[in-house]
């Protein structure tokens, strides 16, 4: 019976220190949280396996406080962010591919484009500038003649038409 409540405790306990790390889900997680929840998994059923549950509590309580540690520091310090983290890699500038960033990301041809398709660009030609963040996403802005047409562009057009129309 001894396992019951360790495993109510370790739940508990668990669920509190996660959330010390400011993660209320496991989406968009960073390089550092998920570092951290591999390491906590195999740590947080040791207590099972009868070992010493409240050393394994400090342990956890170090590694977080260790992550707090050094995302504060990377809020801080911009050469420490992007040494740890990575900078934003343009792979698209004026409509023209660059070849050797799409090499150091190891990204192809074919890679780029379905990134494209999947972000609704279905002609790279359409692209005026293209980065890879350091999160991975895609960011794309596109040539101003290919730019969606807003509420208020409709508007305005609108308001010409009627404006030349006889009244």
């Amino acid at each position: 019976m001894d396992w019951i409540w360790k495993a109510i405790v370790i739940i508990t306990v668990g669920s509190l220190l996660l959330r010390l790390t400011g993660r209320t889900s496991i989406g968009k997680l960073t390089m550092l949280d998920v570092l951290l929840m591999l390491i906590l998994g195999p740590l947080f059923i040791r207590p099972v396996e009868d070992a010493n549950m409240w050393k394994t509590f400090g342990t956890a309580i170090v590694l977080i406080l260790t992550v707090w540690l050094i995302r504060t520091l990377l809020v801080r310090y911009a050469s420490l962010r992007a040494l740890w983290i990575g900078k934003p890699i343009p792979i698209i500038v004026n409509g023209k591919v660059e070849l050797s960033a799409m090499k150091s990301l190891n990204l192809t041809d074919e890679g780029l484009n379905a990134q494209l398709r999947t972000a609704g660009i279905n002609d790279r030609d359409d692209v005026e500038c293209a980065t890879i963040e350091s999160s991975g996403q895609l960011t794309i802005r596109l040539k101003p003649h290919k730019v969606p047409a807003t509420k208020q562009d409709i508007e305005q057009l609108k308001q010409l038409i009627e404006s030349r129309l006889p009244k």
